[in-house]
């Protein structure tokens, strides 16, 4: 926790999730990561995080799985985001 944030380190990068909004700033500079929830399938197909009754609990956890292992995501409109410049 940094302040009203959750830091995540991933090999790739840092990131950090704001705990109001669910948005993702990468370090280097604060650039915004764009994750939006997939659509292959209806939504309650997808396993959820029991966080019964906080939804913005569930957004936060569930974006700080993703780039916890960014060197593991193939999805290109993600890593065309995360790559180290």
């Amino acid at each position: 926790m940094d302040g009203r944030f959750l830091e995540v380190r991933g090999e790739l990068r840092t990131y950090r999730i704001h705990l109001g909004s669910g948005n993702i700033l990468m370090s280097p500079n604060d650039t915004y990561l764009c994750i939006v929830p997939g659509t292959d399938g209806p939504a309650d197909s997808q396993p959820q995080p029991p966080f019964e009754g906080d939804h913005m609990l569930a957004v936060i956890l569930g974006k700080a799985l993703l780039p916890a292992r960014d060197s593991a995501i193939t999805d290109p409109t993600v890593t065309s985001q995360i790559a180290p410049r």
